[in-house]
């Protein structure tokens, strides 16, 4: 599938930003539905809200005690847990009692639609374009399957955090090991059953500005490798809510999920990939009326 740099880079769940590209606007979603909530209440904070302010401290202080408190009791049961399937039934429950608590304190609001368009016992590779580092969490909550995500090997290095990555059946790549981040893909499909299902952020970066950067192949690679229909999720709002390059601090605001009809890849080869990706940036470049 080549380097992480190429091409065909095996996706992964990073929170720095791509080496290459000037900032560009932000694509939005159809204001109907609650989708268009997200432009609306979300104005993007000029460059000075995201200095080390006491809110910013008291916030990350808090999002540390939460999870200090919320994570131990499932790492020690994952860790305890046999096969990655069953670790992975873990993940979900504490997604949304973590989202819970701290997009409650921090007045963020989660809304969906078109999640009827997929089957919740079956098995999907969910693919999001990524904005900002509270993703992962909106995706995690929306999706009804229980999940695994794919992320950097540098995240599992975070106290805590990283740990609960590690015993919840995440799925951990080395960027700079091709060989390594296969294994850990191909082991991945071998150990699901039931309706587990993957996470992917396809662009393989935080994008600076919310437009979407080129997709690589590893996922799609993946996707057809296992037989797991791809279902496109369009993210709009997390940019605004913590926005990319600054402190981290949480702004009020709407993250709006768009989760779009599954597209099958049975059948499908490596031959068939270009346009398989096609489909899916066609989905999450989408704009709807009254975009900008």
């Amino acid at each position: 599938r080549g380097s992480p740099g190429d091409d065909e880079g095996v996706p992964a769940l990073p929170v720095d930003h791509p080496p290459q590209g000037d900032a560009m606007r932000p694509l939005h979603l159809g204001a109907q539905d609650g989708i268009g909530a997200a432009r609306d209440s979300n104005a993007a904070p000029s460059a000075g809200a995201c200095s080390l302010k006491p809110k910013t401290v008291l916030q990350w202080l808090f999002a540390g005690a939460v999870t200090g408190i919320l994570f131990p009791p499932f790492i020690f049961l994952g860790f305890f847990r046999k096969g990655l399937t069953r670790k992975g039934r873990l993940s979900r429950p504490l997604a949304k009692i973590y989202c819970k608590v701290l997009f409650g304190a921090f007045r963020v609001r989660v809304v969906h639609r078109g999640i009827e368009q997929i089957d919740p016992q079956r098995p999907y590779v969910f693919m999001a374009n990524h904005t900002s580092i509270v993703d992962p969490l909106a995706v995690a909550i929306t999706i009804p399957q229980p999940f695994h995500c794919v992320f950097k090997k540098e995240l599992a290095r975070i106290p805590v955090f990283g740990w609960a990555l590690l015993s919840l059946g995440q799925i951990m790549v080395d960027r700079e090991n091709t060989e390594q981040a296969r294994a850990s893909l191909a082991g991945t499909i071998s150990g699901l059953s039931g309706n587990n299902s993957i996470i992917i952020f396809p662009e393989g970066w935080v994008s600076r500005d919310g437009r979407l950067l080129p997709l690589k192949k590893g996922g799609f690679h993946l996707a057809i490798q296992a037989g797991f229909p791809i279902v496109p999720v369009r993210i709009e709002g997390a940019r605004a809510v913590c926005p990319p390059g600054g402190s981290g601090r949480f702004h009020k605001g709407v993250i709006s999920i768009q989760v779009f009809p599954p597209i099958p890849v049975c059948g499908m080869t490596e031959t068939d990939i270009p346009g398989l990706a096609e489909k899916v940036r066609g989905c999450l470049a989408l704009e709807g009326p009254g975009s900008s």
